[in-house]
């Protein structure tokens, strides 16, 4: 089915040709270098300091490819403005999509397609690049070649060390150790802020999805799951889990960015507790090895009980009422998993 009826607008830039290039075919062999796809949704701000930041690489990508889901112009209209500027890559596209096309892990899908080179990496919209990310990121897929096949960058500022709830949920087998970047067999995964700044490259088994880097062959291999709709939760685990079976995946402790979190376009709060519970039960379904009753038994004890821990929360009298909506999401979502409904 043509795309060409979701796709409101669409421009190359440094070229007076409006008729975009073809997609590489599914035989056209694959480059040496780096693609760069930006896929972004209402957060024109946050995108110009993206750019800009990109734009203070060292490494300049062979391709930026711009998947844009913004109902307005407001984005189209500052990318179509950098043209003035520094070029950003070799050759840039933007895209702005609607219909089949909206959507995070869509837009990944899509714009993947465009990607011709070996390489291909992802930043949310709202990060900020510290010199040498983009180039680090590269030199250790380089020089792990095949073994490897996703790089993330460290985020700065996001150390933490393991707090009191995480112990507690070691102490009752909610996860059975605190590894940083590991995933449970309870559907549970350790957060890679417990990481101190490093300039190593740490191994675990999945990729925040600030900053990563994989090769093009598995992305288009594994591909982003679309029943991940929208502004998603765990869509990056997902993917990772799926995409380990193809090399092993690493932190370049090198490769720095900033993460500016920005809230615009994020779910209500029940949605996100349907999300965390829901999501996370397909996840583990599908990127799990070897899932058997025991690990389903093991996810049911630990989201049950984590959510009961949710109580904590209703000391501080503004997280009450945020806390009921979460706590109302996850019940809705285990609700729908046990009748076998599919998501809300």
């Amino acid at each position: 089915m043509s795309d060409d009826g979701n796709i409101l607008s669409s421009f190359r830039l440094g070229s007076d040709d409006r008729s975009l290039l073809q997609p590489p075919g599914p035989s056209d062999p694959l480059i040496p270098g780096v693609s760069l796809v930006m896929c972004t949704y209402k957060r024109a701000g946050s995108l110009k300091g993206f750019l800009a930041s990109l734009g203070a690489q060292e490494l300049q990508p062979h391709r930026l490819i711009i998947v844009d889901a913004s109902p307005d112009g407001e984005t189209e209209r500052l990318v179509r403005g950098w043209s003035t500027g520094k070029p950003l890559a070799r050759l840039m596209l933007y895209f702005r999509v609607t219909g089949p096309l909206k959507g995070l892990t869509r837009q990944r899908n899509f714009g993947v397609r465009w990607v011709d080179t070996d390489l291909t990496v992802f930043f949310d919209d709202d990060v900020v690049l510290r010199p040498g990310c983009l180039s680090e990121m590269e030199s250790v897929h380089r020089r792990l070649k095949e073994k490897v096949a996703g790089v993330g960058g460290y985020m700065e500022g996001s150390f933490q060390p393991t707090n009191r709830l995480w112990r507690m949920r070691r102490f009752l087998g909610i996860v059975s150790d605190l590894r940083p970047g590991s995933y449970q067999r309870s559907g549970m995964s350790v957060p890679w802020s417990f990481l101190p700044p490093t300039g190593e490259v740490v191994e675990g088994d999945w990729l925040p999805g600030g900053a990563t880097m994989w090769k093009t062959s598995v992305v288009r291999e594994t591909g982003f799951s679309e029943a991940f709709e929208g502004y998603a939760q765990g869509e990056d685990l997902d993917f990772s889990l799926r995409a380990r079976r193809k090399g092993s995946l690493v932190m370049a402790g090198g490769a720095r960015f900033l993460h500016l979190f920005d809230e615009g376009g994020r779910p209500s709060h029940q949605k996100l507790g349907y999300m965390a519970v829901y999501n996370r039960y397909q996840i583990q379904r599908r990127g799990l090895d070897n899932r058997s009753r025991l690990d389903v038994a093991r996810f049911v004890y630990a989201w049950g009980l984590d959510t009961l821990m949710l109580a904590r929360n209703f000391v501080v009298p503004r997280r009450v009422v945020p806390t009921l909506l979460h706590m109302r999401g996850r019940l809705r979502a285990s609700m729908d998993l046990l009748k076998g409904e599919g998501p809300r």
